[in-house]
């Protein structure tokens, strides 16, 4: 499970050091992807393939079809190098407008990354949203 909230940032050659925490479960590899919003979401390969039928399990199509060329041409196979950097490809870090500075989420099943001011200012509009957590 992933867990947390970690800043980091981006090299000019776009790489990035996954927290320490999450590294042991994307030793074997990973699927960088679109995110829902403007964030990346980084998969392990076990759990891409499980999301990925579970996705299209309901849809039929056009849905289907338009869905399909969102999600898989923008994906990129990524892995650790020795230094526990992933490279993130130019055209999603575009996407999510990611410069230098990023904050990078464990959410249970996948890690986002975020640009850390547009994060920031997501936690703020959920905080102001009001105490609705169930914990």
């Amino acid at each position: 499970m992933f867990l947390g909230e970690h800043e980091h940032t981006i090299d000019v050659k776009g790489r990035m050091a996954m927290p320490a925490r999450f590294r042991s479960q994307l030793e074997r590899g990973a699927i960088i992807s679109k995110g829902m919003g403007t964030c990346l979401s980084v998969y392990t390969l076990a759990r891409w393939e499980e999301k990925s039928d579970e996705l299209v399990a309901g849809m039929t199509g056009d849905e289907l079809r338009d869905f399909e060329r969102r999600i898989y041409p923008s994906a990129s196979e990524v892995e650790l190098d020795g230094q526990g950097r992933i490279v993130i490809p130019s055209k999603l870090r575009s996407y999510a407008h990611l410069e230098t500075e990023v904050t990078v989420v464990g959410v249970r099943d996948h890690v986002e990354i975020w640009d850390r001011a547009t994060w920031q200012a997501y936690q703020d509009r959920l905080d102001t949203e009001g105490n609705k957590v169930p914990f």
